[in-house]
């Protein structure tokens, strides 16, 4: 049956688009896959209580980040591309980068100093680990805040390729500081956030010289009071999304103990892959549609790229919904993917998996708040999604434990995806392909359940799970091509077209 909808190849814009999440893809999983790679390591080497310690900590830093960022990012991207001078972008970028250094460090510093009374806080309970911890935390923030500007040009300037190649040198230092540090050097929980600052050091030094022409020491302070002032609503949509993200570790802390946090993290990583996906396409989306706002065919662009954005993020749902079970459990030379001790927590990996997917269709729909330059929307369904997240995990976390944590993230995006589909379509109504979505998404659940149902016929026989598995995926993907949904061939064309075109 020949496909009634448009083929993928004949979009130019979705082409483009493809190719930048693709090389951005490359960028981020290098960047962003340490954990999931170093997942084996850092369960053999270390407690469910130390990386619960971690994981908290971590995720009071990554809250920090957003106040250190001041909403710079949002602010640095819009004027920089706006603005066509290049000694006015010079401006931009060296005010921005000079400016959030010294804020940064005064912050670092007050935190550092009252680390101990910040880890009896939240009542740690191997307090001066917490307290080194924290303290390298201090460091790693400064060293965080700023190097993301010279990578944030790179994706203004649609830069993709430099973009990568950074971000490849950052995750070999990262991945080698993580294994000698902790494989033979034998060191404590430190040693990643120690691999991270030396990682962050090394992309910061080459990405400064790199962009080398746009960089003075002149600080224009009206410059960054109209940056501050355009980009004070993003801090707090970033807390929002930042606490709608980490809080479910603190809840899980308050019901439970760090240990649970552990198990619930590493299972967490597993989903990386889909996080990954929709990292690379906010990153690439982002700049894109801000360049495309001139385009008067933009409405039908974004309507096509949100029809692929679903196929994708759904497919990818199945496969590792699938095949993350088996793949873990398989052992080699003794060694297991994810160490036993922290196995039982795998049933949140498709519930993370599908929350994932809505976080990143939520972000998709921020392009009519943006064209019609109504971004408070976005902080208000940010909030209302924050309140969302905090009464079901208080709900749900104390009934179903991890589970509930997962199922709380999952209602709190698809409840912000809801809002936000409503309030941009009033704004700027777009058309959809809902008709050629819905079949997508009915079919990647029925093939889901009919995996579920043989699972609990075949019990433990692993290998044949895996074969029947494989085979209702291979099933999937020829029902969405032999009736038309996607062409598969025209798909796999544009994905070798893009593919070579971003070496």
């Amino acid at each position: 049956m020949n496909s009634i909808y448009p083929l993928m190849t004949t979009d130019p814009h979705v082409k483009k688009l493809f190719s930048h999440t693709i090389i951005y893809g490359l960028g981020i999983v290098l960047n962003r896959s340490v954990n999931f790679i170093l997942l084996p390591v850092y369960t053999k080497y270390y407690s469910p209580q130390d990386i619960g310690m971690l994981t908290l900590l971590q995720s009071i830093s990554f809250f920090l980040l957003v106040i250190y960022a001041l909403g710079m990012e949002t602010s640095f991207m819009k004027f920089f591309i706006e603005e066509k001078n290049i000694k006015m972008k010079s401006e931009i970028y060296s005010s921005t980068m000079i400016f959030l250094l010294l804020f940064s460090i005064v912050v670092s510093s007050v935190i550092f100093f009252l680390s101990d009374k910040v880890v009896a806080f939240f009542e740690f309970s191997d307090v001066n680990t917490s307290i080194l911890l924290l303290k390298i935390l201090c460091v790693l923030m400064v060293a965080d805040t700023v190097y993301r500007f010279p990578l944030l040009l790179f994706r203004a300037e649609l830069n993709a390729k430099t973009y990568a190649y950074i971000n490849l040198l950052t995750f070999i230092v990262n991945i080698i500081s993580n294994i000698v540090l902790i494989v033979f050097l034998e060191m404590g929980i430190e040693a990643i956030l120690y691999s991270y600052i030396l990682s962050v050091a090394v992309t910061l030094i080459v990405s400064i010289l790199m962009t080398g022409r746009y960089l003075t020491f002149r600080v224009s302070a009206a410059r960054i009071r109209i940056m501050l002032k355009y980009g004070n609503k993003f801090i707090y949509i970033g807390l929002c999304l930042i606490l709608i993200d980490m809080s479910d570790r603190f809840f899980l802390k308050y019901f439970f103990n760090e240990k649970v946090v552990g198990i619930y993290w590493a299972n967490y990583r597993l989903a990386t892959v889909m996080s990954l996906v929709i990292a690379a396409f906010k990153f690439s989306w982002t700049p894109y549609f801000l360049n495309l706002s001139d385009n008067q065919e933009n409405k039908k662009i974004i309507s096509n790229i949100f029809t692929y954005f679903c196929f994708a993020g759904l497919s990818l749902f199945l496969i590792f919904s699938l095949l993350i079970d088996q793949f873990v459990k398989i052992n080699v030379l003794g060694i297991q993917f994810l160490d036993e001790k922290y196995i039982h927590g795998l049933s949140i990996v498709p519930l993370v998996l599908l929350a994932y997917f809505f976080s990143g269709a939520y972000s998709t729909l921020n392009a009519a708040p943006f064209f019609t330059d109504k971004t408070f929307l976005i902080l208000i369904i940010s909030a209302a999604g924050l309140l969302v997240n905090i009464a079901m995990n208080f709900l749900l976390i104390p009934v179903m434990e991890m589970n509930g944590a997962a199922v709380s993230t999952l209602i709190t995006y698809f409840t912000m995806f809801v809002i936000m589909y409503y309030y941009s379509q009033k704004i700027y109504r777009i058309d959809y392909e809902w008709k050629r979505i819905f079949k997508i998404s009915l079919l990647a659940f029925v093939f889901f359940s009919v995996s579920i149902t043989a699972e609990k016929l075949f019990n433990e026989i692993n290998s044949v799970q895996i074969a029947v598995n494989i085979f209702l995926i291979l099933v999937y993907f020829y029902v969405i091509n032999r009736f038309g949904i996607v062409d598969l061939r025209s798909a796999g064309r544009m994905f070798s077209r893009s593919a070579a075109g971003s070496r």
